[in-house]
């Protein structure tokens, strides 16, 4: 019986050439402030952000970005995997790889309750968290 082909995730660091893709799984994720190829550019190249994309057979199918100070303190803002690719270890690679390039010792995040499971599954500390607009 033959075997099926593997399917290899590549995970490494934005490209420019990735915003389209990031802009498309955003959408698909229903993200509507990173729909926007231009927006995706300017988050994944601020000062202080890591950023990493997924791919599988070439596509982009996930990405994350953080904001640290390259010695203590970092912010995961943004993880997604396309949910024809969730359930096998691609949000993990993709939080340890961005974590990693942060240089920090922990990384704060805020996350929707559906994903609670998931980020429990690391070391962690529970503590409370807000999210802040401006006038708002």
């Amino acid at each position: 019986m033959p075997s099926l082909p593997s399917r290899v995730v590549d995970v490494r660091p934005y490209e420019d050439g990735d915003a389209r893709a990031i802009a498309a799984l955003s959408t698909t994720v229903q993200w509507p402030s990173l729909t926007d190829p231009g927006v995706v550019a300017q988050v994944c190249t601020a000062p202080g952000a890591s950023a990493y994309v997924a791919e599988v057979d070439g596509a982009v199918v996930g990405w994350a970005q953080a904001l640290g100070d390259g010695v203590l303190q970092a912010h995961l803002s943004f993880l997604a995997v396309h949910p024809d690719h969730r359930r096998r270890g691609i949000a993990r690679l993709l939080l340890v790889a961005v974590f990693q390039a942060t240089g920090a010792k922990r990384l704060d995040l805020v996350a929707d309750p559906d994903a609670a499971d998931f980020y429990e599954t690391f070391g962690h500390r529970r503590l409370a968290g807000f999210r802040v607009y401006p006038g708002g």
